[in-house]
């Protein structure tokens, strides 16, 4: 959802691209990013700004070894794997804060976890497609 050269909402990549895609300075203030694509050292959607300026939460904590839009900020100084804020277990158990205000840029990073597998899978086998376990209109 970009309006000329802004990002101004919800932005997501999944992609598998090796140059960032994403830039920090596009982000305005209150975007969320949700980086599902990129999963190896040299994969990269969002460039070091865009890592900079977001309050960044992984699916696990194996993303700051794992995924490039992490890996490269990291070793460039530019961040570090204590400023993850959460981790997605964390954000469910409720022990890790999600957004601190409205206008805070967030960034979420996933590599995919076997977890996140199993789940769907779990799903798919046992056919839940009902509106009441999807909050909304069953397929």
């Amino acid at each position: 959802m970009t309006r000329h050269g802004w990002i101004e909402t919800e932005e997501g990549g999944a992609t598998l691209s090796t140059q960032p895609l994403i830039e920090g300075r596009w982000l305005r203030p209150g975007t969320h990013l949700d980086l599902i694509g990129g999963f190896t050292p040299g994969m990269r959607e969002a460039d070091d700004e865009a890592v900079r300026r977001s309050a960044v939460y992984v699916d696990t904590m194996a993303a700051v070894e794992e995924a490039g839009d992490l890996v490269v900020p990291i070793a460039a100084g530019n961040f570090t794997a204590t400023a993850v804020r959460g981790t997605l277990e964390m954000l469910c158990r409720n022990t890790a804060h999600g957004r601190g205000s409205c206008d805070e840029i967030t960034l979420f990073k996933s590599v995919g976890s076997a977890l996140e597998d199993l789940a769907a899978a779990a799903l798919v086998y046992t056919g839940r497609n009902d509106a009441a376990y999807f909050g909304g209109a069953s397929t």
